[in-house]
């Protein structure tokens, strides 16, 4: 059997002029992995603790219905930026919107079954 052309495609791949940009690429491609990841996770914690502290203090805030949310999207934006030096993406807000909703949704459902 004739190994030469895999010896052959082996010394391409591991040649320097090769290897360099691909360990860049792979490296790059991980570091976007990452902080997309912690972003997101950002974004969970931030709306799970906004949504708490709102909940435990919008009767003394005179808050109801949707001044509720703009409290809410207040407080965001100001803690997002402190954890990520900049203000969040239209996308990335209205994924916290949707998940405070969902949060304070679950928690009145589950208020009610407890009675």
């Amino acid at each position: 059997m004739n190994w030469a052309w895999l010896r052959f495609i082996g010394n391409i791949l591991t040649n320097e002029a090769v290897m360099e940009p691909l360990i860049a690429a792979v490296i790059g491609y991980g570091i976007s992995v990452y902080n997309k990841n912690r972003r997101y996770r950002i974004i969970m914690d931030l709306t799970a603790d906004i949504v708490d502290y709102i909940e435990e203090h919008y009767k003394e805030w005179g808050l109801k219905g949707s001044a509720k949310m703009d409290k809410f999207i207040e407080i965001f934006n100001n803690e997002f930026k402190k954890h990520l030096g900049r203000k969040p993406k239209k996308e990335e807000l209205e994924t916290a919107m949707i998940r405070a909703e969902a949060l304070v949704q679950r928690a009145r459902r589950d208020s009610h079954t407890r009675k």
